[in-house]
């Protein structure tokens, strides 16, 4: 019986050590900004992702096809964003075409943390099906 709640207590610290790491690797590993993600609902979930771009156009990655908010992206109306507390809203776009682009840019940002996660996870940029989005300035039509 002993072994058994020995065996049973490993295994759980194991699980809380792994789950314990990609929490720290995706939260401390550098800038994480709020997504609010609408839904079919009317509401607006908030998901914490990874932000990032260069000079041109900011991008995330979340989300993969048929997913309800990204089909949602046609309509044209902002996509809005939280960073460093502030709501920021964006014209946002599917960018498959910048996948590999969105994963070198993060990699140069998140470094050490992007790799954990890459590696716990199992999700290199060859297997990854995430949906890239291209995010840029929402400027609001005048008056």
């Amino acid at each position: 019986m002993k072994h058994l709640l020995v065996g049973l207590v490993g295994l759980v610290s194991a699980v809380l050590i792994y789950f314990g790491l990609i929490y720290a690797a995706s939260e401390l590993g550098g800038e994480v900004v709020t997504l609010l993600r609408p839904n079919a609902e009317g509401n607006v979930d908030e998901v914490r992702i990874w932000f990032t771009g260069d000079d041109n156009d900011a991008f995330i990655e979340h989300g993969g096809d048929g997913d309800w908010w990204l089909e949602g992206l046609k309509a044209g109306e902002p996509l809005s964003l939280l960073r460093a507390g502030l709501k920021v809203d964006y014209q946002a776009s599917r960018a498959p075409e910048m996948h590999a682009h969105y994963h070198a840019l993060r990699r140069a940002k998140y470094g050490i943390a992007d790799q954990m996660i890459e590696q716990l996870t199992f999700s290199s940029v060859d297997v990854c099906e995430g949906v890239v989005v291209r995010l840029q300035p929402f400027e609001r039509a005048g008056p």
